[in-house]
């Protein structure tokens, strides 16, 4: 279930709120994961080294969670490390990191959020 996205060709963090409060997240959370993927797409690499993430990985996120990342299709390594460091840090924390890459890369950041409620 989709709880949100980076939409980049659009420049557009999204929330999916039904899907959120169907499944018993919190917001903050799945917002500080889509910035977290925002980051990634400005350092165009891996934040967490090798072997790094995968010990990381290991210790920190169940198995059954791992299985299901890996069988998504979707980068795994990036999303491993998207989903440690949203545990790891908090929202503050992200939102200044996230300041400081796009100065760095000298790119203005401004991200809608939009709030998607599920179709029924």
């Amino acid at each position: 279930m989709l709880m949100g996205g980076w939409n980049r060709e659009q420049a557009v963090v999204f929330l999916c709120a039904t899907s959120i409060r169907a499944q018993g997240m919190d917001q903050e959370e799945i917002l500080r994961h889509e910035l977290i993927h925002v980051i990634q797409d400005l350092h165009q690499g891996a934040l967490l080294p090798e072997p790094l993430l995968s010990i990381l990985a290991r210790e920190t996120i169940p198995s059954g969670e791992v299985m299901m990342v890996i069988a998504s299709g979707d980068d795994t390594n990036q999303e491993l490390e998207c989903r440690l460091l949203t545990r790891m840090l908090s929202t503050p924390v992200v939102a200044r990191w996230l300041t400081e890459s796009a100065a760095k890369n000298r790119q203005a950041v401004v991200i809608p959020v939009a709030l998607v409620p599920k179709n029924p």
